[in-house]
């Protein structure tokens, strides 16, 4: 009898209760939610990071167009364009300055909902100084 208890209490010994079990499933499901949110995050952080510098790098095409073409803007402009794989919405305000010759542009760019054509939201702005040609005669 003595040889059958002892295999008894290493089958007992031996392997994890179901409590032990589901409290280590309980504890590995938590972590995995948590590391799952913390991913999301990071993602849609780096997605808004990647709209922003379109934005940007649309709102420098739009100063450097203005240059290019020598445009002098009066009062406000505003276009929806379409650059990038998205689209934009652009909108120009003219502030005089000291000069008569120069003019501060505001531009605002905004992404567009391509399903329905609304404006969802002012994604980045930039500010330049537009001055005229002096037109040679």
């Amino acid at each position: 009898m003595p040889l059958r208890s002892s295999v008894t209490r290493l089958n007992r010994a031996s392997g994890f209760t179901l409590l032990e079990v589901m409290v280590a499933l309980a504890i590995f499901a938590t972590a995995a939610m948590a590391l799952t949110k913390v991913a999301m995050q990071y993602t849609q952080s780096t997605s808004h990071a990647i709209l922003r510098t379109k934005a940007q790098f649309v709102a420098l095409n739009e100063a450097a167009q203005m240059e290019i073409n020598q445009e002098w803007l009066t009062g406000t402009s505003s276009r929806q364009i379409t650059q990038q794989g998205e689209s934009w919405q652009i909108d120009k305000k003219s502030e005089s300055t000291i000069s008569p010759n120069v003019q501060r542009i505001n531009i605002q760019v905004g992404i567009v909902n391509a399903d329905t054509g609304q404006l969802e939201s002012g994604v980045s702005s930039l500010v330049f100084f537009n001055h005229r040609v002096n037109q040679i005669q």
